[in-house]
């Protein structure tokens, strides 16, 4: 019987890879253009209200040229440039931007050695004229920060050292986390602002735990921009006499104007390598992959859904890995949990499912002989099979599928590895792939190696009940340069990349 079912299910799986016949997308493309630099990032895309869009994108000098800025675009509904203007940042620490209306917020984090204190800006211009104007923030003595690696000062560093950026989704309000010296508590200093530059709040987070012995995984800005959501690691005594499972906990923390409510709950038996907090339609869930052996090895999907406001845990579940996608990733139903898994992203569907999405990441070094008695090492980054998954409302698993991907790099990474996105109670992953589509044994696929002189644009669909499709959107051959489909950005139904060849450049925007 289970040969049998093991059959029906290789066929199944089989029947559903068959080249999509039509993936409904359309595809634009600006004209071919020219940068003064050659490396550029696409760090986030507005629309104006009129059709076009504000993209605006991080550029990159040489080594010796010490350029670093951004280069904000206006396109109409064509694709065509309407203005543009490049900003200079100078290496001032930019840790983000947030669009507001026709005003572009740029938020740094910089040290002043006249005043010997760090001191967070906004330096914010109108579309229309780019004329740039600072407003100062907050300010902190240096002596309070955890430093900053790129700048060599502080006080020691741990995993969470430094200040980090946070937009929440419909970039409404933002949060600037700082990382506060104190060796003996776990400490942070939380602002949150509005989008219009507006301080709602500031909060000290602290914990009565090394620095060290605390991590925090992530934080959220709710949806209206009033509550901050901030969950941490904690390696406490107490769990790590613990015989079986992880030994640490998790703790989530509520924070509000008026103060905060923490809520602490653990694995069990189970190891968690991570959580994700996904806070939507007045629901707060908290997602991740776990394991039976260690915090590396993955067996499936932990699920907590917890009450608003008072963080009670209402249900928890672990779900193991479907048979279905067992059998994507081996061609057969065998008992074995993953390695090397890396959370790419979470979306919450139309109908209020979570796709929870990942990679397997890992990196490898090779030693060299030059034939003259010398050595030297080559490190290779690989970014192997796509890994998706649906949980219901209820934290069911609905599918898990495994696409068998094969690339790697020892450069730049911006032209393999995916861009996901959804579209109803459809999830879609737009990937490089240099060849054609391999047939693996047992009825599988697998998208192979790219590169910047061989790159076809594909996408791929994975329906409501977990069957998948895929189609080719771009050949190389009609291109004038490679796509980084690495760093896409979406809005709405519609997600942009930027490709590059030297410094011709051109934008991508393909709308489901």
């Amino acid at each position: 019987m289970k040969k049998l079912v093991l059959t029906l299910l290789l066929f199944s799986a089989f029947s559903n890879l068959v080249k999509a016949q039509e993936i409904p997308f359309q595809v634009q493309k600006s004209d071919v253009f020219k940068d003064e630099y050659k490396h550029s990032t696409i760090m986030s895309v507005e629309e104006d209200g009129n059709g076009g869009l504000i993209i605006v994108r991080s550029f990159m000098g040489g080594v010796f040229s010490g350029a670093f800025g951004y280069y904000f675009e206006h396109y109409d509904a064509n694709m065509k440039l309407i203005k543009d203007y490049e900003y200079d940042s100078k290496r001032s620490g930019v840790m983000g931007i947030i669009v507001n209306e026709n005003n572009v917020n740029i938020i740094d984090f910089t040290y002043d050695k006249e005043r010997k204190a760090f001191i967070c800006n906004s330096n914010t211009a109108n579309i229309n004229d780019f004329n740039f104007t600072k407003k100062e923030l907050f300010i902190l003595p240096s002596e309070e920060v955890n430093g900053f690696s790129f700048w060599g000062i502080g006080k020691g560093y741990d995993s969470d050292t430094g200040a980090q950026m946070i937009v929440n989704e419909d970039k409404t309000a933002f949060s600037i986390i700082v990382d506060i010296a104190n060796k003996n508590q776990e400490t942070h200093k939380l602002y949150l602002f509005d989008a219009k530059l507006n301080q709602k709040f500031i909060h000290e987070f602290k914990r009565d735990i090394k620095d060290k012995k605390f991590r925090y995984e992530n934080i959220d800005v709710s949806k209206d921009g009033n509550t901050l959501y901030l969950l941490g690691k904690a390696y406490t005594t107490e769990k790590k006499k613990k015989k079986e499972g992880g030994k640490y906990q998790y703790e989530l923390s509520r924070i509000t104007k008026d103060g905060s409510t923490t809520q602490v709950f653990d694995t069990e038996e189970h190891f968690a390598g991570s959580l994700k907090t996904i806070v939507f339609n007045d629901k707060v869930t908290c997602v991740g992959f776990y394991s039976d052996k260690n915090d590396f090895r993955y067996k499936g999907l932990c699920y907590y859904e917890l009450e608003p406001k008072t963080l009670a845990i209402k249900k928890s579940k672990f779900n193991p890995f479907t048979e279905q996608f067992i059998i994507d990733k081996y061609g057969k139903d065998k008992d074995k949990e993953l390695k090397f898994l890396s959370f790419r992203g979470i979306s919450v569907t139309s109908s209020g499912d979570i796709v929870f999405n990942a990679e397997e990441f890992y990196i490898t070094t090779h030693t060299h002989s030059t034939g003259n008695g010398g050595f030297y090492t080559t490190t290779i980054y690989h970014y192997d099979d796509i890994v998706s998954a649906k949980l219901n409302t209820q934290g069911d698993i609905i599918w898990a599928r495994n696409i068998n991907k094969r690339q790697s790099t020892s450069g730049d990474d911006s032209y393999i590895s995916y861009t996901s996105t959804i579209k109803g109670d459809d999830t879609y992953f737009y990937i490089n792939t240099g060849e054609k589509v391999k047939k693996l044994k047992n009825d599988r696929i697998q998208f192979g190696q790219t590169s910047t002189k061989h790159s076809n644009l594909n996408i791929i669909r994975i329906k409501p009940n977990g069957d998948f499709d895929y189609q080719e959107v771009l050949d190389d051959k009609d291109n004038d340069v490679p796509f980084m489909v690495s760093d896409g950005a979406t809005t709405n139904n519609a997600t942009y990349f930027i490709g590059r060849k030297g410094k011709k450049k051109q934008l991508l925007k393909i709308t489901l």
